[in-house]
């Protein structure tokens, strides 16, 4: 895009941060940027073309280049009008640039060619495009008089108020969200979160550009352009505007009974049709659809999810960044209001059931309970840098985790018989893995993961399943009189075969663990929140001896000695995993049914969703 890197960057950022009506300083210099020039190609190379024009002409690395072939001038005999005649190439995109000439990586042929399986013509199974031919001499086109846009956004204000800066420049068709909606329906299509999801959606509408558009907490809106043709982010922008306009787009009541897996504006709830097949699984519960994760209809706050595999047992997140446990590697994903993707993953352990996080001196570090391979506890302390992870200590015979000592963390460990109650001293560790000391408590918490300290009290779960508050002044207790009720994630300890030479397998036949793990915590501002799951309806969905409840995340403001009901995040079709608060939303670990084929061939029961609701209060 030409000049956009840097032009567009600099105006909006730097010279014009006052606010202009939402969406019109993006447009205005959006619309500015994209100037039209021609050339012709003077070389091929392999998948590569070389343009005769460079920086010198306002070429820029990332421009999308049109190759077409030149074949002459008709003349209408009615009109006398001359028309050139082209014949489309290849889409290409820069990705080097000198001053007088560019190098372009071909993406595609132009032309839309329906694919079928096994080459039976009456078994469609999507599209493909010609190959390119391109040749020295043919020619190309940077830049058009009219673009198709797609804007990727949940908040109809928002939609509505960027669609009218865009329109306005007159450089610019927006397109219609149901006409996206249906799109994606058709493509069976769960989200627009990586390029091949942007270059299969802008295929189908016909699309030049995907702006998805999202609101950050700083009063920021911000922008990403992604190209059509190749689903490559090109930049990313924002403006600021006022608090009031923040609120406004906030709590538009246009938002309102949107179906909550829809991704734009739409108030089409519609499904993807079904083949025979899976027609007849559905009727069994047996084919799980691309929107089996289900958030009540009217909250609209589901905005985002993602399978993430099938052994996903434990979730944590610090500053951008959501940590996922899977079996035994630790996977960083970064969520920026729009997308959610996958930036780091590296192999911690065996089978991590916890992972816990804490700010200490400037460093992120991490406390991941693991089991080994022998079903053996061997924890491990490592901390994050950049998005990579390096480990402290490893091979710690105790489950791990950061209790808040007056608002400094400290690492803190205990042991876990195979029925998951845990015994013995809890113990205080420094972060090389060396016990300290002991660490006192003048409270009964029903597991060693339910329990914090916030100010001079101590929020726990009592072994009735209780929250409790204990302040530590007076030495007083006080039952809040709310409950945890979830179905707790089974894990499997026991891997390998017995052997009667080694002791510890002496339960083998006990092999599944439970971990409650139900309460979290978090400070926002000069308040203390509390988030708890509540399955408040048995057996919606049982698929091969699982039980998959209704259950909503609920978070709670502590008011002196009790809870406040803030937030729900209305009803959750899955098991609830593990979840957190970051920024604006919290993030959640669902296990839902894995579909039947899954089951069959690949043994697995679940498949692990990392999801993504909005708070908005």
């Amino acid at each position: 895009m030409r000049k956009i890197l840097f032009t567009a960057i600099v105006v909006l950022f730097l010279t014009n941060l006052a606010y202009a009506g939402v969406g019109e300083n993006f447009a205005r210099e959006l619309a500015s940027s994209l100037v039209e020039q021609k050339g012709k190609i003077i070389g091929v190379e392999n998948n590569t073309v070389i343009l005769d024009k460079g920086s010198n002409d306002g070429i820029t690395k990332g421009e999308l280049v049109y190759i077409y072939k030149n074949l002459g001038v008709f003349v209408d005999p009615t009109t006398q009008k001359s028309v050139e005649l082209k014949s489309g190439r290849a889409y290409a995109q820069v990705i080097s640039v000198q001053p007088d000439k560019a190098i372009a990586k071909i993406i595609r042929g132009t032309q839309k060619i329906r694919k079928y399986f096994l080459g039976l013509p009456i078994i469609p199974n999507g599209y493909t495009y010609s190959k390119p031919d391109v040749s020295d001499n043919d020619e190309w086109i940077v830049g058009k008089s009219l673009y198709r846009v797609a804007i990727i956004t949940r908040n109809p204000a928002l939609f509505n108020s960027t669609k009218n800066a865009l329109e306005a420049t007159k450089k610019f068709e927006v397109i219609d969200p149901d006409t996206i909606k249906i799109a994606m329906t058709k493509e069976k299509m769960t989200s627009i979160s990586t390029p091949a999801d942007i270059e299969k959606l802008c295929s189908d509408i016909n699309c030049d550009f995907v702006i998805p558009v999202y609101l950050k907490n700083d009063n920021q809106i911000s922008y990403n352009i992604y190209s059509g043709y190749s689903g490559d982010l090109i930049y990313s922008t924002g403006s600021k505007i006022s608090q009031q306009e923040m609120e406004s787009l906030k709590t538009a009541k246009l938002a309102e009974n949107l179906p909550p897996e829809n991704v734009v504006p739409s108030t089409l709830d519609i499904q993807p049709r079904l083949t025979f097949w899976e027609s007849l699984l559905d009727k069994f519960g047996l084919y799980s659809r691309y929107s089996d994760v289900g958030a009540s209809s009217a909250t609209m706050r589901l905005v985002n999810y993602a399978n993430i595999g099938y052994s996903a047992k434990a979730l944590a997140v610090v500053n951008d960044l959501i940590i996922v446990a899977n079996k035994g590697q630790i996977e960083l994903y970064r969520f920026d209001g729009y997308s959610l993707n996958k930036v780091a993953s590296a192999s911690i352990g065996y089978n991590i059931f916890n992972i816990d996080v804490a700010q200490i001196d400037g460093k992120t570090y991490l406390a991941i309970s693991n089991f080994n391979a022998y079903g053996q506890l061997s924890s491990s302390i490592a901390y994050i840098e950049g998005s990579s992870i390096h480990v402290i200590k490893d091979s710690i015979g105790y489950c791990l985790r950061f209790f808040d000592v007056y608002s400094k963390p400290q690492l803190i460990a205990q042991n876990m018989s195979i029925s998951s109650k845990f015994y013995g001293p809890i113990y205080e560790m420094n972060l090389n893995g060396a016990i300290t000391k002991e660490l006192k408590l003048p409270i009964n918490p029903a597991s060693f993961y339910e329990f914090e300290q916030i100010g001079d009290k101590l929020v726990y779960v009592t072994p009735n399943n209780e929250i409790a508050i204990y302040n530590i002044s007076n030495k007083k207790n006080f039952l809040t009189g709310q409950y945890v009720s979830s179905s707790v994630e089974p894990i499997q300890r026991y891997s390998h075969s017995f052997n009667t030479n080694e002791s510890h397998f002496k339960n083998k036949n006990k092999g599944v663990v439970y971990i409650q793990n139900n309460l979290k915590f978090f400070k926002h501002q000069d308040n203390y929140y509390v988030l708890i799951p509540t399955s408040y309806r048995s057996n919606v969905v049982q698929v091969a001896g699982s039980h998959y409840n209704a259950y909503s995340i609920s978070m709670y403001k502590l008011n002196n000695d009790k809870l406040l009901d803030v937030w729900s995040s209305g009803s959750v079709s899955g098991r609830v995993v593990s979840f957190a608060r970051q920024g604006d939303y919290i993030v959640g670990l669902i296990a839902t049914p894995a579909p039947f084929f899954t089951r069959f061939i690949l043994g697995e029961n679940d498949i692990y969703r990392l999801t993504i609701f909005e708070i908005n209060k």
